[in-house]
């Protein structure tokens, strides 16, 4: 509970003839994390795929793209390998994806021949549009070689026309009034194009670009009827490729879902010997199991392989890269969240989480400490549980730490800010909107026990590592510096016969302890001890300023309700969202503040953490195959 799932360090051996067996068992147990193999001997090198890897993967990026192309995603349960996808082998899977893709790339053709013959129909419509609006035709925008064409918007048309007259007379000029400004069409000498180009350039000119309008007969009505009629066709050309898409989709969607899901358990299994140490006839697989699977992965190897491999097992050495998988009590396993988030504990450290499980519900509960915030906190977590599953990895854990604040907000009397109703005042322990200092008093209190519950752990940390004497000098000095502080304060003031000068010598030699074991940090961390300590008093305070905004959201609607109908209404809403923003607000500072006070003053005492997660061979799928 208080240490990672104690592992071994196992070492497969065996004639290369039974490797494949071996790694489709070592799949189907997945009992092992397996370590890659490192070059290095005359004998094994790392191995190479086995040859139904390319297949495998050429049948994945397919299944991937018909995925994509159909915007299939979900997950479903692989249980019983081909004969869930529908097929009986990788050959008839192989020609079903086959087959699916080619009816995928037809319809996707299709639906994008049709979507960019739509988008050209419009771009040329909106060219006839402007040609009918000046009541030009197409064919007078035909290529002329002594004459060159705009078409375009412009501010201003009149003094366009007046500029173009002080350059040439030579020119044709339309207008229209189009949007706030003009719609225009100037045909010049050619000889004039490149000087015509700059004028209208000057006046702000946007060109409408004519070129799709170049072959073009007849009229412009004509030519935007024959328009719509094309757009019509592919409109429905469009239609029907959709509908395919969707019909095969709708077919096929599990069949996608199972079929990416066996090959990639398939593609996993035949690139492992990548992972392996391979020689010309043998093969060696390493890796990490835990100790209670150790018996029966060495049981089922033997039987799948006929007795011809060999199971070397061995302890953790000192400096191997131990995967660390947590054993924690079902209850504190929704508290895995904070120690994922943040590190997993070294191999032989101690974890945390189970410490977690009882501190983070009590600060948090601390500082939201509201019996109605609490109460709808806990059904909303519940909603967004059911509705959301991707989220229960936080909501498990925000859950206890509602009930919490439910027994806090018995404890301080408090029910959405209110204390008392009806003239019946609420029973409490504590009046903490009043008693302020005695709020923050408590809080650090919590941190002194917070703060060296971290040295404790760290003693036994460092015990393990350095040895009794330096984990003391490490570790347990903090605790002895802070009771020598404490000494020589009663001392000073009187409340201990006892000389002052034996806590200040006392704290001098716990100081130089901690200073020869953590050197210039420790001197750094020694002041910074206080700043830890008075960190906690954020519990108390967050909590204040919850308090203070709900009554005063509370008075404020009371005052309103007091004014008339309309006022009642208007402090009903105030109540309901005052009273929104404060939670929100609640729960997210008392989340942060309560994970900072575990990260930073806690954590920091005794953790190292930067682990390798156990991830077993075999891991990623969810179904055999």
């Amino acid at each position: 509970m208080l240490a990672p799932e104690r592992m071994r360090k196992v070492t497969v051996i065996g004639p290369r003839t039974v490797m494949d067996r071996a790694v489709k068992e070592l799949y189907r147990l997945r009992a092992v994390h397996i370590t890659d193999h490192v070059n290095g001997s005359e004998y094994l090198d790392i191995g190479s795929p086995f040859e139904r890897a390319g297949r495998l993967s050429a049948i994945l990026v397919s299944v991937r793209a018909v995925s994509a192309a159909l915007g299939i995603s979900g997950e479903t349960d692989l249980s019983n390998g081909f004969r869930a996808v529908g097929v009986k082998n990788l050959a008839e899977l192989e020609r079903a994806v086959k087959k699916l893709n080619g009816n995928v790339v037809e319809a996707t053709d299709s639906l994008k021949d049709a979507e960019s013959g739509i988008k050209g129909l419009e771009i040329k419509e909106a060219q006839l549009a402007c040609v009918k609006k000046l009541g030009l035709e197409p064919a007078d925008f035909s290529p002329c070689g002594s004459l060159a064409a705009f078409m375009g918007n412009v501010r201003d048309a009149a003094l366009l026309r007046k500029a173009l007259l002080a350059v040439t007379d030579r020119f044709e000029f339309f207008s229209s009034e189009d949007k706030g400004g003009f719609l225009v069409a100037v045909f010049v000498d050619a000889a004039r194009k490149v000087e015509t180009a700059e004028l209208l350039s000057s006046h702000g000119f946007v060109d409408v670009p004519s070129g799709e309008l170049a072959g073009i007969s007849g009229t412009a009505d004509g030519a935007l009827e024959g328009i719509a009629r094309a757009k019509e066709r592919l409109h429905k050309q469009a239609e029907a490729a959709g509908k395919t898409l969707s019909r095969l989709a709708l077919k096929w969607n599990d069949f996608i879902l199972l079929s990416e899901q066996l090959i990639a358990s398939e593609l996993e299994k035949a690139e492992a010997p990548l992972k392996f140490g391979v020689g010309s006839g043998s093969f060696m697989i390493g890796g990490w199991v835990p100790a209670g699977n150790l018996g029966s992965l060495e049981e089922n190897l033997m039987k799948v392989t006929g007795e011809k491999i060999y199971v070397e097992t061995g302890i953790p050495g000192h400096g191997d890269s131990v995967p660390v998988k947590l054993a924690n009590p079902k209850s504190a396993r929704p508290f895995e969240f904070f120690m994922r988030m943040y590190a997993l504990p070294m191999y032989d450290e101690i974890d945390p989480t189970i410490f977690t499980l009882v501190t983070f519900p009590l600060f948090f509960g601390f500082i939201l400490g509201d019996v109605g915030y609490g109460l709808v906190t806990f059904f909303l977590l519940l909603w967004l549980k059911g509705r959301f599953p991707a989220s229960a990895g936080l909501v498990n854990v925000v859950i206890p730490a509602s009930v919490a604040s439910i027994i806090f907000g018995f404890a301080f009397g408090e029910i959405f800010g209110f204390e008392h109703a009806f003239g019946i005042e609420f029973p409490r322990l504590i009046e903490r909107a009043e008693e302020v200092t005695q709020m923050m008093i408590v809080s650090v209190i919590i941190g002194l026990l917070h703060v060296n519950l971290g040295f404790l752990l760290g003693f036994v940390n460092e015990a393990r590592h350095r040895g009794i004497f330096r984990a003391f000098a490490a570790k347990l000095s903090w605790v002895f510096l802070q009771l020598c502080i404490a000494l020589g304060v009663l001392s000073a003031m009187g409340n201990v016969n006892l000389p002052v000068y034996v806590p200040v010598l006392l704290g001098a030699l716990f100081s130089g302890l901690i200073v020869w074991t953590e050197g210039f940090r420790g001197v750094i961390e020694i002041p910074g001890l206080l700043s830890n300590l008075l960190s906690y008093t954020r519990l108390a305070a967050v909590g204040l300023s919850s308090v203070i905004l709900a009554v005063v959201v509370n008075d404020l609607a009371a005052g309103m309700a007091r004014s008339g109908a309309v006022g009642a209404v208007a402090g009903v809403a105030t109540l309901f969202i005052g009273h929104t923003i404060n939670l929100a607000l609640g729960l997210l500072g008392g989340f942060l503040h309560s994970l900072r006070l575990h990260y930073v003053e806690f954590f920091t005492k005794f953790f190292e953490g930067g682990a390798v997660p156990f991830r077993p061979f075999g891991s990623k799928a969810k179904g055999e195959a």
